[in-house]
């Protein structure tokens, strides 16, 4: 029979009590717990506090404050030895851990049964080691991870009630979602958020933590993504404008850029001739995409090469140090030297509203929506059916097809119309003259 008896191994004032565990001849082990008591105080022989009548307040509420907590810790033990599994070993450590768990709340696993617990056992025991298709997670996925996280603890503390992992079900799921829209957040970015905690929370079944059974009729949305883009020849619009703002002359050498290499300003930002790679005596630029860690190899436009011979032989300078700064600024300047070219027509796009502190959706001029994204659109836009989309996409990094179409706006129907174009426009041509002296095949 499994019992628990309390003992002392010291003689000093507020000595600790020990936790004696016995079952039979099988087990004994001992450990302490935090109760503490004077050594004067205490009875070896039934192993609990003397029955002390004539003490000051204060020492009569300690006394008995450590019998109700000897009993309640006498009793968890137990009930932890009897729910115990066949794997469990029962032993001093097995012991400390029953001990930790009555003043912690519950043992380990009992206490993840909690979201907010489980959220931060996952931050630090579980994203770290984080792996897609075999792969480490990109740092990228990773702070984004931290990012729902950082929301759902945010509306974890709204709540009235202790969520548990199980609890985690379409109707909280909704309720989250209608928690980030009070937040301002825009509906395309709730949008990804919502699909998050979906991945983050079945993670918990590994562990043996029950996970609601509807959790998987979650489902994220996208919203209609604007596809904004400039064409070529208002491209060249802009170039014909000499600026005298410096910092707009380097905007627009930036755009040219961009135009041309279909790159993420991140990416474009961050270019210098070291890039520069020459194969069969055509110069490419070489350069890794912070997103996706893809390596590209980008042709070097004679557009491009002109600003490089114009600046002796380097980039256009970055408008900071600092990469979102920098992103800030070239927005910035990009909106003031398309509003010079008079690049008006209407797209469908956001504006930041001040006083809502959201985006707007609507139609506006292109010079108030024009931002750094451009660029890489603007590449995919303006080569798609004069370049075939494998090349293109090894340039902007997409993956599938059915992504790159969605980029750009179009889907396999476009692609189809596109191609009949091609082909009217082709039988329009003139055909080449043939010679009509009929040859005889041997």
């Amino acid at each position: 029979m499994a019992t628990v008896k309390f003992i002392l191994q010291s003689a000093k004032d507020n000595a600790p009590i020990y936790a004696r565990f016995k079952d039979a001849r099988i087990i004994d082990v001992k450990r302490k717990t935090r109760e503490t008591i004077n050594p004067d105080q205490w009875n070896p022989k039934t192993g609990k506090p003397k029955n002390i009548q004539s003490a000051d307040k204060t020492t009569l509420k300690h006394i008995e404050d450590v019998k109700k907590n000897l009993i309640k810790i006498e009793s968890f033990i137990l009930e932890q030895y009897r729910k115990r599994n066949e794997t469990e070993i029962i032993n001093g450590i097995w012991l400390d851990e029953i001990l930790t768990a009555y003043y912690s709340g519950g043992r380990r696993l009992e206490q993840l049964d909690y979201l907010d617990n489980y959220l931060a056992y996952y931050i630090t025991d579980v994203l770290p080691f984080r792996k897609n298709r075999g792969k480490r997670i990109t740092d990228a996925t990773t702070k984004k991870q931290i990012t729902v996280i950082n929301k759902i603890n945010d509306f974890l503390k709204s709540q009235n009630q202790r969520l548990k992992v199980s609890d985690w079900d379409v109707s909280v799921s909704n309720k989250f979602e209608m928690f980030l829209e009070g937040q301002g957040i825009a509906k395309g970015t709730i949008g990804r958020y919502i699909k998050y905690p979906k991945t983050i929370i079945n993670h918990a079944k590994t562990l043996n933590i029950e996970v609601n059974k509807n959790i998987d009729e979650i489902k994220g949305y996208t919203t209609e993504t604007p596809t904004i883009f400039i064409t070529e020849k208002e491209l060249q619009e802009i170039q014909k404008i000499t600026f005298l703002e410096p910092q707009l002359q380097t905007a627009k050498d930036w755009l040219i850029i961009g135009f041309y290499t279909g790159q993420r300003a991140s990416d474009l930002l961050t270019m210098t001739p070291k890039m520069f790679t020459n194969i069969d005596g055509n110069i490419f630029i070489n350069l890794h995409q912070q997103k996706t860690k893809n390596g590209v190899l980008i042709p070097l436009h004679d557009e491009v090469k002109k600003i490089i011979d114009k600046r002796n032989g380097q980039f256009p300078p970055v408008f900071s140090d600092n990469i979102e700064s920098a992103k800030t600024i070239f927005n910035k300047h990009l909106r003031t030297i398309a509003k010079k070219a008079e690049i008006n027509r209407l797209e469908f796009g956001k504006k930041y509203d001040d006083e809502t502190k959201r985006f707007i959706y609507g139609q506006y001029p292109l010079h108030e929506i024009i931002s750094s994204h451009v660029c890489r659109r603007s590449f995919a836009t303006h080569n798609y059916i004069k370049v075939p989309t494998p090349i293109i996409m090894a340039v902007t990094g997409h993956k599938t097809e059915k992504e790159f179409l969605n980029y750009i706006g179009k889907d396999f129907n476009d692609q189809s119309k596109e191609i009949l174009q091609y082909w009217k426009t082709a039988q329009q041509q003139p055909e080449p003259e043939t010679s009509t002296q009929t040859k005889t095949a041997n």
